[in-house]
Parts: C-alpha cells; sequence; structure tokens
C-alpha cells in the first residue's frame, strides 16, 4: 500500500494545476494485492505439472492502476472520459506479466427540449481470462467499440429512439486469432411514456458479425436479426423494473447447420426500501455478447443477485451471486474445437467491503468464489481470489 501512495504523490503537482476545474477533473492511484489459487483455470481432474508446467496452482500479483476521470458540463452538453493505466506483476507466473489500459470518451449531447443522445467511444487492452484456454499462454485482449444513439421526443407522449454501434476485438495469441471478430449493431426503438415516466414500446435490432482471420476453421460469419417488446416502469418510489423480449433469428452464410431461432429475454429489478441499503436483480435468458469463450453463439440462461449495505458513512459492503447456464450453439463440432453439445454451469459469489477514512482516501478488501462444472470432461473448475487495494483520488 506504501506503494500507491508514494506514486499518488506524483500526482499532487497536476492536481494543483488542474484546481481550476473544481471536482470536474479526478485523478487517481491504486495498488492491489491479490491471490488466486487457481489462476489458469484448470479442472480438479488435470495435473497442473503437465498443463502448465508447475505443481502449484496459485499466485499472488499486484496492480498499480493510475488515472483519471473527467466530466464536464458544458452549456446543455456534458463530456465525460476517463483513462486507467494498470500493471501487473505475478510473484511466481513472471510470463504473465502485462501492462493494460482502459479508456473512455462520451458526449451526452442535447439539442432543444426533444432531442438528445450520446456519442462515444472506448477501448481496452487487458489479458483474457483463462477460464476458456485452461492454458499458461498469455493472451492480450484487445477491445474497441464506438457508438452513436439519439432519443427524440416525436410528441409529449411518444418517444424515438435510434443507435449503432462497432465492436473489434483482437486476440494477441497466433492461435486465437481465430476468434478476432468484427460486430455492427444497430436498433430502432418507438415507445409510449407516461406522465411519470413509465414507457413501453416495439424494438427492431440487427447485427453484423465477420471473422477476419478464420484460417483452416469454418468462417462463422453471420447476420442476425430481433423484434422485442421493450418497457422501463417505476412501480413506487422505491422500486423499478427494466425488461425486454425479443424474437431472434440468426442466420450463418457459410454454416447453415448453426442457424437459430428463438426467443431471448432479460428483466432487471432495482429496489432500494432504505437509503441504505438496495438490491438489483436480473434474470435472463441472452446470447452472450462478447467472443472471447471460442464460440460463435453461447446462449445464457440464469440469474444475478446485487446487493450493497451502507453501514456507516464510511464502510459500504455489496456483493454480487450469480449463477448461470451456458449453451454453447455455435461451432458444433465444426471449427475451434468447442465440442457440440457443450453445457457449462457457473456459480460465483463476490463480497467487497470499502472503508474512506478521508475523502480521499479508501481501503477495498473483496473475496470470490467461483465454480464451473460441465458436460463436457476437464472444462469444470474452481478458483477463489482475495484482494486488498488502497485508492486514493484528487
Amino acid at each position: 500500500m506504501a506503494g500507491a501512495i508514494a506514486v499518488a504523490g506524483l500526482f499532487l503537482p497536476a492536481a494543483e494545476a488542474f484546481a481550476s476545474w473544481d471536482d470536474k477533473l479526478t485523478l487517481f492511484a491504486e495498488e492491489k494485492d491479490t491471490h488466486d489459487d487457481n489462476v489458469f483455470r484448470i479442472s480438479k481432474d488435470a495435473d497442473p505439472a503437465t498443463v502448465i508446467n508447475s505443481s502449484s496452482k496459485g499466485d499472488t500479483y499486484r496492480t498499480t492502476s493510475l488515472g483519471f476521470n473527467l466530466d464536464a458540463p458544458v452549456s446543455r452538453q456534458r463530456f465525460q472520459a476517463g483513462y486507467t493505466w494498470n500493471d501487473n506483476r505475478y510473484n511466481q507466473f513472471n510470463d504473465l506479466d502485462n501492462q493494460g489500459h482502459d479508456a473512455r470518451a462520451t458526449w451526452l449531447w442535447q439539442l432543444g427540449n426533444d432531442l438528445s443522445g450520446q456519442l462515444g467511444y472506448s477501448e481496452t487492452s487487458a489479458m483474457a481470462s483463462f477460464a476458456f484456454t485452461q492454458s499458461r499462454t498469455l493472451d492480450r485482449l484487445k477491445t474497441r467499440q464506438a457508438f452513436f444513439n439519439a432519443a427524440y421526443l416525436v410528441t409529449p407522449r411518444w418517444r424515438l429512439q435510434a443507435g449503432a454501434r462497432g465492436l473489434e476485438q483482437t486476440n494477441g495469441d497466433p492461435q486465437r486469432q481465430i476468434y478476432d471478430v468484427n460486430v455492427r449493431y444497430t436498433d430502432v426503438t418507438l415507445s409510449y411514456v407516461t406522465p411519470a415516466n413509465t414507457s413501453v414500446g416495439l424494438s427492431a435490432r440487427t447485427e453484423d458479425g465477420r471473422f477476419p482471420n478464420p484460417g483452416s476453421t469454418v468462417d462463422n460469419a453471420y447476420g442476425q436479426d430481433s423484434v422485442g417488446i421493450v418497457a422501463d416502469w417505476t412501480l413506487s418510489g422505491v422500486s423499478h423494473v427494466n425488461a425486454r423480449a425479443d424474437r431472434v433469428s440468426r442466420r450463418y452464410a457459410h454454416v447453415p447447420e448453426q442457424n437459430f431461432d428463438g426467443n431471448i429475454a432479460r428483466a432487471q429489478y432495482d429496489w432500494k426500501p432504505t437509503g441504505k441499503f438496495s438490491l438489483a436483480a436480473v434474470a435472463q435468458r441472452d446470447i452472450y455478447p462478447y467472443l472471447d469463450i471460442g464460440s460463435s453463439f453461447v446462449l445464457v440462461r440464469g440469474g444475478t443477485l446485487r446487493p450493497t449495505l451502507s453501514l456507516t458513512e464510511k464502510i459500504d459492503v455489496s456483493g454480487v451471486f450469480e449463477y448461470n447456464v451456458r449453451d454453447f450453439l455455435g461451432n458444433p463440432g465444426l471449427a475451434s474445437g468447442v465440442p457440440s453439445g457443450r453445457t457449462d454451469r457457473v456459480r460465483s459469489a463476490a463480497v467487497t467491503v470499502s472503508y474512506r477514512p478521508a475523502r480521499t482516501l479508501t481501503l477495498l478488501m473483496s473475496a470470490q468464489r467461483e465454480a464451473r462444472s460441465s458436460n463436457v470432461a476437464f472444462v469444470d473448475y474452481a478458483v477463489n481470489v482475495v484482494s486488498i487495494a488502497a485508492r486514493i483520488t484528487f
């Protein structure tokens, strides 16, 4: 933790120089120590000496993060931006040492009283999860997204929304570059809005996915269309529901046997009975949003609970409890080595305690338990992760 405080001192001259921004700009430094008892997510039935050339599956690593957040209103416009640089150093598995970043910029624009929207860009560079590869090979995953959306009040009761988004995801490991993907999304929604700001409407979405490096495997390029109902309802002063249900049609240009027609749905219930406690509950039957798990199409069914509790003005406790079933519907034995009919069940529980001894200093401690079972041999794993961190803001 002393390292975080020392590094944070480097920000002091910059903080003074930006004093005129009056809390619009926040600089921060964080030091975190993490112990992971199964870094590579190895099955209990696998020999770690054979899989990762080590008798130990666990390691402790340190993460140093530096960055800033900007939130600047200008007249009726608002500009938001953030950047985080991180450096990760492992005690035992030094070949995993890496640096990454997370950048974002958004313009929340407003024209008159009836037209508004967002224009933005985000980019992340980080080590890909070992949950799929379960090997010692480091894969640097870079994800870039650009988006634009707009909402127009055609009348005081009817709102028209439209948007477009592009996603590019690339893998640093040459063996995994067959999973590089470019996806383009569009959506349009027409909703009826009540005086209480409850809304219900019809929505149409498209998705077009391309894999620029299919190699010798089957090209999983696809197009997807969906039509559905969306609703946003404030039940009371302490509860709120957001939900949508869609009929989806996905078509593969080169592998028609992977075509899919079905229903998806997602609902979130937010409950805040007091100023100190809140609970978010999510139930879903949806399509996994990213392609870093080795399949062009994964259907996820499950739920998540996210409670938060403010014990005092300085101490907060939060948790995330999740269970989902993942059906791998893409690549049915045709590519990528993902077996046909694979189904995984993932259970995860995480708790975080934060303590703010001073306005600019936050201490955090977290613990997580995650386990995966599967109908495919050697894909299961269990892992326990604990961490402590100190974060200083200016």
